[in-house]
């Protein structure tokens, strides 16, 4: 297990040299009010991802999300990321990934969650070593178990801030 810990701090550090690692996430809180009751939703995603050239990026992130008198979900989520449009001020691109986790209503058993899906996304570029970033939208899939299947474009409420740290 030693020698597993000290190479694995080995190679990112060996990744970190090479300036192509970016760290970052987002956190997120959310007070709804309706006519049928309000609620609290607080969200913490950090990421680690490697840049393989000027276009494509792998990644992943983890998501953990609690919802007030609801339930508490953890993702993983691995991705692929193609950017199709870089200034030096701008880069528009589109995540294509995996989510994979575990949700724990308040009351009731524990399910597997997962979906399968494109997110676009942009990134302000404040200097080479920090970016503000959105993602808005989804398309693809997604398995929720209790709270129902999703499918297709959602483009209204699903917006996302964060931040990278560029090595």
């Amino acid at each position: 297990m030693k020698k597993f810990l000290v190479m694995a701090v080995m190679a990112i550090m060996a990744l970190g040299v090479s300036a192509q690692v970016y760290v970052g996430g987002s956190l997120g809180y959310t007070h709804a009010k309706t006519d049928l009751g309000s609620g609290d939703q607080f969200t913490i995603a950090p990421e680690i991802g490697y840049n393989l050239n000027d276009s494509w990026a792998i990644g992943a992130g983890l998501n953990y999300t609690w919802v007030k008198d609801a339930y508490n979900q953890f993702e993983i989520n691995p991705y692929a990321r193609y950017t199709y449009f870089r200034t030096d001020l701008v880069s528009l691109f589109v995540d294509g990934g995996v989510d994979l986790g575990f949700s724990k209503p308040d009351e009731g058993d524990t399910s597997v969650v997962w979906g399968i899906g494109l997110k676009p996304g942009i990134s302000l570029n404040l200097n080479e070593k920090f970016s503000l970033v959105a993602h808005m939208g989804f398309l693809g899939y997604q398995d929720l178990k209790e709270r129902g299947k999703v499918y297709g474009i959602d483009l209204h409420n699903n917006l996302s801030f964060g931040f990278y740290y560029n090595f």
